[in-house]
């Protein structure tokens, strides 16, 4: 079913829709950009649960979570029935089993990236009927299109980011989505004339306390992707 036009959309949809053009369906980045960031919003969500905690280990000794750089513990590693969740839960494991702590998180996101993302949270939004593919002609040659089936979603997730720079505390859902705006660059895109990228950063630095150590972590994660996709690109 669609969900109501004043439903709130899961991280991953919730940055797909700031990342492209409302009437054109374009993305705003390039797309391989993109999918790592959507592979973070993906990582995020689990931390939302809390089914994954980015950043963090837990100390036996003392029996209280502590920062852990790179690290990426399951606290709960059962599969929930969402192929694309279930999917990243997998990587998550195979990466513990593969790769030495304080690598885990970005080797996570680096395998994840190469599944596809962007694809699929596309494809997952189209069947939950928050997307619409379109086909469009111009000099004989069909394209498609990916529109949202309300308008109101993506206006409503620009709206809940610009007040939460301007006026409050976000929720650690729209503190997770500011970040990926962010170190996706996408600040411009949000259509706040005096909402500078450097505000922006100002205040994300001021809004991501301690208990968010995992939208930095994440976040940092994803910078460093697209460091190395640059550098392959070059």
């Amino acid at each position: 079913m669609t969900p109501d036009r004043l439903a709130r959309l899961p991280l991953r949809a919730e940055l797909y829709l700031v990342a492209h053009d409302d009437d054109r369906g374009t993305a705003h980045i390039h797309p391989r950009v993109l999918a790592v960031g959507l592979a973070g919003a993906v990582l995020l969500e689990l931390w939302l649960a809390g089914r994954v905690y980015p950043g963090w280990r837990f100390d036996t000794a003392g029996g209280r979570w502590v920062p852990g750089p790179g690290q990426l513990p399951v606290v709960v590693p059962h599969p929930v029935g969402d192929p694309l969740t279930d999917a990243a839960l997998a990587v998550v494991r195979s990466v513990r089993r593969s790769s030495p702590p304080e690598h885990q998180l970005r080797d996570w996101l680096r395998q994840f990236a190469f599944t596809d993302p962007y694809e699929r949270v596309r494809a997952d939004m189209i069947a939950a009927g928050v997307l619409r593919r379109t086909t469009k002609r111009r000099y004989g040659v069909a394209r498609d299109r990916y529109l949202a089936a309300d308008a109101a979603w993506a206006v409503r997730v620009r709206a809940r980011v610009r007040s939460a720079v301007t006026a409050g505390v976000p929720d650690r859902q729209c503190t997770a989505l500011c970040g990926l705006v962010d170190v996706l660059e996408l600040v411009p895109y949000l259509y706040s004339p005096g909402l500078t990228a450097g505000r922006f950063r100002r205040w994300l630095d001021r809004a991501t306390r301690e208990e968010d150590l995992a939208v930095r972590e994440v976040v940092a994660a994803v910078d460093a992707s697209r460091g190395d996709l640059a550098v392959t690109a070059r």
